[in-house]
């Protein structure tokens, strides 16, 4: 399975959409403790930032069974992206 997550905009609205995106889709394990884990530090860094300041975030896994003999044993690749956006105009 693959999961992918996209945000742009102030911190707080953006976390609000990545968070409601992670709670109406749901993965398999461990691919789901992942996802919980990445959107923890996600939402770390997007409290700390400046409420006033924009935020392009994007986030992705993909996890496989290499050998469909030995389904437990998974794959697991992970990318998190979050750019502070400068110069943002409203």
């Amino acid at each position: 399975m693959s999961w992918s997550l996209n945000g742009v905009g102030r911190p707080a609205a953006v976390l609000a959409n990545l968070k409601a995106d992670v709670a109406r889709n749901r993965c398999i394990e461990p691919e789901q403790t992942i996802r919980d884990d990445v959107m923890h530090a996600i939402e770390l860094a997007l409290n700390a930032m400046p409420p006033s300041s924009a935020v392009h975030v994007t986030a992705s896994g993909s996890q496989y069974a290499p050998d469909s003999l030995q389904p437990a044993l998974v794959v697991n690749s992970l990318k998190v992206d979050i750019s502070p956006l400068y110069g943002f105009a409203e």
